[in-house]
Parts: structure tokens; C-alpha cells; sequence
């Protein structure tokens, strides 16, 4: 009996130790990139759109809504001009990697490779 605790124990272990080795292995390999924002234009379809005039949906649909409140096409105007806005936020970052060394490469994908077989090994291990 005592046997079949050490080994849901190690499992256990084994388990934990997997999931921080991958959190440790996407946080290095994450304060290796850099972040940048700007605004500009975006392309739909071939037409370049300034950042800017994504706001204008939003402004037709809330004046329409003020209008008329119970328009179904005012609810859908404005929800479309939010989720533009959103969008164009998403799309105006750039993420680029800052130059690292082999070895720290190397390390970073170690941690992660040996933390998920050891949460892959504990997870779906045959239980005798």
C-alpha cells in the first residue's frame, strides 16, 4: 500500500515539476521578445484604411442608436465599429525577438521539451 503512495507522490511531483519547467522555459523565451506599437494603416480587401477612421462605424452606429434605440442594424453598426477598433489595436503591434545566444536558446527549449514529457509522462502514464 505504501508503495502505491510513493507513487502517486512522484506522479504528483513529476506532474508539478513538468508544469514549471514549461512556465520557465515560455518565460525566458518571452523576455526575449520586444513589443512595439504604432499606428498607421491596415489593408482590407486591397484598400488602405487609416487607423483613424475606425471610428467612424462606432460613431454612426451610437448617433443611430440614440435615434432610434430598438434598431437591430444600430446594435450590429456599433458592435462591428468596437470589434474594428479592437482589431486595429491587435494589428498596429509588432513583436520582434532581441538576438540571443545558442546556449540560452538551446536552454530555453530544454526546459520546455523536459517539462512537457514530464507532464506528458505523469499525465498519461499506465496506471497498474
Amino acid at each position: 500500500m505504501s508503495d502505491k503512495n510513493n507513487k502517486k507522490a512522484s506522479d504528483f511531483i513529476e506532474f508539478y515539476m513538468g508544469i514549471m519547467l514549461i512556465a520557465a522555459g515560455i518565460f525566458f523565451l518571452l523576455s526575449k521578445a520586444v513589443v512595439h506599437s504604432g499606428f498607421g494603416t491596415w489593408s482590407i480587401a486591397g484598400i488602405n484604411i487609416s487607423t483613424g477612421l475606425v471610428i467612424i462605424p462606432l460613431m454612426i452606429g451610437i448617433v443611430w442608436l440614440v435615434n432610434n434605440p430598438k434598431s437591430i442594424i444600430a446594435r450590429l453598426i456599433t458592435i462591428a465599429g468596437s470589434i474594428f477598433i479592437v482589431a486595429s489595436i491587435i494589428m498596429s503591434i509588432r513583436i520582434t525577438f532581441t538576438t540571443t545566444s545558442m546556449f540560452d536558446y538551446v536552454v530555453m527549449m530544454l526546459l520546455m521539451a523536459l517539462g512537457l514529457g514530464m507532464f506528458l509522462k505523469a499525465l498519461f502514464m499506465a496506471r497498474k
